[in-house]
């Protein structure tokens, strides 16, 4: 099966955090399964660690060396990625724009989507999220 990760999860996962589930864990240690984390996490790591929204401990580049050792793929943000962007509904109360390319990447790649975050939830008719 092929996942996307969230922003969070990359880095709980990287962490070892107790936030992450049971089941985010036995997915992301079965190597039957491919992992794959959009680049725009690494944007959302670097606006919300500037602005005071988020504390990383690592940088972009020891996360990409991390996620490199774990072969985890990177996945750049193509057209289609931003075309399916278009097309997702705008919910009022949902108007992150990291969160919404990661919807909309993994249902253009129709990939299953690992986060805790709730609002995502508000998708679940556009791609499977797992808590």
């Amino acid at each position: 099966m092929k996942y996307l990760l969230d922003t969070h999860v990359i880095l709980w996962m990287l962490e070892d955090d107790p936030q992450l589930s049971v089941n985010a864990r036995n997915i992301l240690k079965n190597p039957e399964n491919e992992l794959f984390v959009s680049v725009i996490s690494f944007f959302e790591i670097a606006i919300k660690t500037k602005i005071g929204k988020m504390d990383s401990k690592r940088n972009n580049d020891e996360i990409t060396d991390e996620l490199n050792k774990l072969s985890i793929n990177l996945l750049p943000i193509n057209n289609k990625h931003l075309d399916d962007y278009q097309l997702i509904s705008l919910i009022a109360d949902h108007r992150d724009p990291f969160d919404r390319l990661i919807i909309a990447t993994a249902f253009s790649e129709t990939f299953v989507i690992i986060s805790i975050d709730e609002k995502f939830s508000k998708y679940s008719g556009l791609v499977e999220i797992i808590w």
